[in-house]
């Protein structure tokens, strides 16, 4: 049998009455001793070992993630210049064939045998 309730209004009605139940079972020395432990607790005097580090640690993490994008923002080369191919007096309206009469050895690899190969 199913005894959990369908709509989640139904369901938050319950668990408060469930826990109000529960506050009224508690005796006020219960009470009590819970609160002080719970102060206590917040009020520990050596803190754990991670705690007293958290600072280090952070500030490690920091410098190990700052140091990378300092160093790719820092570069300042210039892009590469693009080569040249042709003489600079070439008219504008000259096609294009000096540019590939230039380079012989390129038709050369082009009907090689070995370009399959590669």
């Amino acid at each position: 049998m199913n005894r959990l309730p369908t709509h989640p209004e139904a369901f938050d009605h319950q668990a408060r009455q469930l826990q109000q139940r529960a506050d009224a079972a508690l005796s006020p020395a219960t009470l009590a001793r819970l609160r002080q432990a719970r102060q206590q607790a917040g009020t520990a005097s050596t803190p754990s070992v991670w705690r007293r580090h958290r600072w280090w640690l952070a500030t490690a993490c920091s410098a190990l993630l700052a140091v990378p994008v300092a160093m790719q923002f820092n570069h300042s080369t210039q892009p590469p210049a693009a080569p040249l191919i042709a003489s600079q007096n070439v008219d504008a309206d000259a096609d294009d064939s000096l540019l590939f009469d230039e380079s012989p050895e390129l038709y050369l690899w082009l009907g090689s045998d070995n370009l399959a190969m590669e």
